[in-house]
C-alpha cells in the first residue's frame, strides 16, 4: 500500500516536471507570433501613411490645376511655380540701343525740369516737355512752357557780376536752330540791341567789329559781329568754336543773348548763357512769336 502511494507521487512529479519545461515552449511561441503580428500591423501602418501622402498630393495638384483653370477662364495665364531647394542666379543684361535711347530720354526730362526749376518756372507735368515727331513743334504744352520761361533782366552772377555792367540790353531768348550750327552763324534781332549799337562809336560806319563774348562759365570769346542796319546782326567769325566748345546742340538748346557795356572799358560785350530742353523738333512761328516776341 505504501509502495503503491509512493509510486505516485513520483509519478505526479515527472509530470509537473514535464509541464514546467513545456511552458517556456510555449512562451517563445507566443513572443513570436505577437511579435509577427506587430511587423504586419507596422507594415500596414505604413502603408496607410504612403496613402494618406499619396491622396494629399494628388488633392494638392488638383486645387493647383483648378486655380490655373479658373485665372485662365477669367482672361489671365498664371503659372504656379514650385518652391524649388536650389537657388537660380541670373546673369546681368547689358541694355539694347533702345533702352539706353529710353533712358537718356529720362535722364534728358529730370535735367529739364531741374534746370526749369533754377529758372523758377517748373513745368506743370513733365509731359509739358514731351515733342510729337512731325516738322515741327507746334504744341499748346510747348507753348505753355516756353512763355513761363523767362529769362533775368542781368546776367547771371556765374557769367559776369552785375557791378561791371553799365548799360545792360533786356534779353533776347532764342532756339538753337539747324542754321545756327550749320551756317556758323547766330542771327540776334537788331532791335533790341538798337540803343547801345546807335551809341556805340566802334559800330559807327562799320559792318562788322570784334566784340568780347561772355559764355555761361564766364570765359570771355573773341566773336566778330557783322550789323546790316536793317534788321538783325550775326555773330559769325568765332561762333563755331563757341558751339563747339559748349556743345551747343540744335533745336534742344536754348540760348538767352544780352548787349552790355562794360563798366572798367566803355566797350560793347555780349553774354551768352544755354540751357538744355529734352526738345527734338524746331518750335513753330507761332510758339517762337508768342513765347518770345521780344527776341524778333
Amino acid at each position: 500500500m505504501a509502495s503503491s502511494t509512493q509510486h505516485e507521487q513520483v509519478h505526479h512529479s515527472k509530470e509537473e516536471e514535464e509541464a514546467f519545461h513545456k511552458e517556456p515552449e510555449l512562451d517563445q511561441a507566443d513572443l513570436n507570433k505577437e511579435a509577427k503580428t506587430d511587423d504586419v500591423s507596422k507594415h500596414e501602418y505604413d502603408d496607410d501613411g504612403k496613402i494618406v501622402a499619396s491622396e494629399s498630393e494628388t488633392i494638392e495638384q488638383e486645387e493647383v490645376k483648378d486655380s490655373n483653370q479658373e485665372d485662365e477662364s477669367r482672361g489671365g495665364r498664371m503659372t504656379l511655380v514650385m518652391p524649388s531647394t536650389t537657388t537660380a542666379t541670373s546673369s546681368p543684361r547689358s541694355l539694347t540701343q533702345e533702352q539706353e535711347a529710353k533712358a537718356r530720354e529720362v535722364d534728358a526730362h529730370a535735367s529739364a525740369i531741374l534746370l526749369s526749376i533754377f529758372y523758377d518756372v517748373p513745368p506743370k507735368n513733365p509731359s509739358v516737355l514731351e515733342i510729337d515727331d512731325h516738322e515741327e513743334d507746334d504744341s499748346d504744352q510747348t507753348l505753355t512752357f516756353l512763355t513761363r520761361w523767362k529769362a533775368p533782366e542781368l546776367p547771371p552772377k556765374k557769367i559776369i557780376h552785375k557791378r561791371l555792367i553799365e548799360q545792360c540790353s533786356r534779353p533776347v531768348q532764342k532756339q538753337v536752330t539747324t542754321s545756327d550750327v550749320k551756317q556758323r552763324k547766330l542771327s540776334l534781332p537788331r532791335k533790341k540791341f538798337q540803343q547801345l549799337l546807335d551809341e556805340s562809336e566802334a559800330m559807327r560806319g562799320k559792318n562788322k567789329i570784334r566784340v568780347s563774348v561772355y559764355g555761361p562759365d564766364g570765359k570771355v570769346h573773341e566773336i566778330w559781329v557783322c550789323d546790316d542796319e536793317e534788321r538783325s546782326f550775326e555773330l559769325t567769325i568765332g561762333w563755331r568754336k563757341f558751339v563747339v566748345d559748349y556743345e551747343l546742340k540744335e533745336c534742344c538748346d536754348f540760348v538767352t543773348v544780352w548787349m552790355f557795356r562794360h563798366r572798367d572799358t566803355q566797350k560793347i560785350c555780349l553774354a551768352i548763357d544755354a540751357i538744355r530742353l529734352s526738345f527734338r523738333k524746331e518750335v513753330s512761328k507761332r510758339i517762337s512769336d508768342a513765347a518770345f516776341e521780344d527776341s524778333y
